[in-house]
């Protein structure tokens, strides 16, 4: 399937208000692009601070009423467009009626079906535009290693070839707990099949470990950037527990680069090592970071004069809390088949606390 580029047309980005959505769209715009913002409402608190900031980049047309849960919703955005870009997603910070009205409430079932109907519908509109020649879909390595992880040695690699469902006992795979991982793994095998089936479109998946890097708008805060601003601005960590643990960061500046790059460049994705997938993981060469010490000694090394919040390493039960980091990550396929650059994990860390503190997200506390 051909590449496309800046000269061929307009591209749609999905999930234009969230963290790698907005990201997205500033670097396509940035090499030439016009580019179609999908989001969900305009309207809504997250939308405006979307559009506000997205209507001060050039050549971007805000695509208002686009969601996962509505057949039909994309159709405008992808008519004529060369590309999609779908970074849209239903997190579990994130299934709440407030955020998916259209959703069923239910946290698991909405995680899932954001994944699995919500692209079906996506792919329904690239087939219905006629125009779209290829569709980069933001995955996770959640579909990599996921419940997989629990039986791995010491020192493993993870790569393209490994998914999240491999060796699982299908009971464990089910469990509400694993509805992101499975989503993940589905929606995969699911666009996988859908452009072979078509035929007139390609598809290629990034796999990101814990994206994290500057914020652009308040609209983006949430998951790993936010605990990090939480930490410089010293308070105690709240998501997914205030409880330490191990991070495994990639930079979304790196993660949308390679985003672009694996629409660009003119080869088969699917006759690669791993198929059509890119592990998008290990910043910097440091594939596993304990969050309070390794990354708050990053945030003490930029910013002395603030007191460091401190994760929770003592259970409700008095107990210390167990945590080890087994598997070894990096982006070597993309490193040599896309020409994708990597960051030291230290920059990504220090523009996280620097534009937290801009948009006055956070407040450092002085020692």
């Amino acid at each position: 399937m051909p590449a496309i580029s800046p000269k061929d047309g307009p591209v749609a980005v999905t999930g234009c208000s969230g963290f790698t959505g907005g990201h997205m769209v500033r670097e396509l715009v940035l090499h030439g692009y016009q580019v179609r913002a999908c989001i969900r409402d305009a309207n809504s608190w997250r939308g405006k601070d979307c559009v506000d900031y997205l209507s001060k980049l050039p050549n971007v047309e805000i695509v208002d009423g686009c969601d996962l849960f509505t057949a039909g919703s994309y159709d405008k955005a992808f008519e004529g467009a060369v590309g999609v870009f779908h970074v849209a997603a239903v997190l579990g910070n994130s299934a709440t009626v407030e955020a998916q009205p259209l959703g069923s409430g239910d946290v698991s079932d909405d995680v899932y079906q954001g994944g699995i109907t919500g692209t079906q519908n996506v792919i329904d509109a690239i087939n219905a535009s006629g125009s779209v020649k290829r569709m980069v879909y933001t995955s996770s390595m959640a579909a990599v290693s996921g419940a997989k992880g629990a039986t791995i040695p010491q020192g493993y690699e993870w790569t393209e070839t490994d998914w999240a469902s491999d060796e699982v006992d299908p009971k464990v795979w089910e469990h509400p707990r694993n509805a992101y991982a499975r989503s993940k793994v589905d929606t995969e095998h699911l666009i996988n099949k859908a452009a072979d089936d078509s035929g007139s479109w390609d598809a290629i998946t990034m796999n990101p470990a814990m994206i994290c890097g500057p914020i652009l708008f308040k609209a983006q805060v949430g998951q790993w950037i936010e605990q990090i601003g939480r930490l410089a601005g010293g308070l105690e960590p709240t998501w997914p527990s205030k409880y330490d643990m191990y991070y495994n960061i990639i930079d979304v500046r790196d993660l949308v680069k390679a985003h672009r790059l694996t629409a660009e460049i003119d080869i088969d994705h699917r006759q690669t090592r791993g198929g059509p997938r890119y592990v998008m993981h290990g910043s910097g060469g440091r594939s596993a970071m304990r969050f309070g010490t390794e990354v708050a000694e990053v945030i003490r090394d930029h910013f002395p004069t603030y007191t460091i919040g401190e994760p929770a390493t003592i259970t409700s039960k008095g107990e210390p809390i167990t945590i080890e980091s087994k598997a070894h990550n990096d982006c070597k396929k993309a490193k040599e088949v896309l020409g994708a650059t990597i960051r030291p994990v230290e920059e990504t860390i220090r523009d996280v606390v620097e534009t937290s503190v801009e948009l006055g997200i956070i407040s450092p506390q002085l020692q």
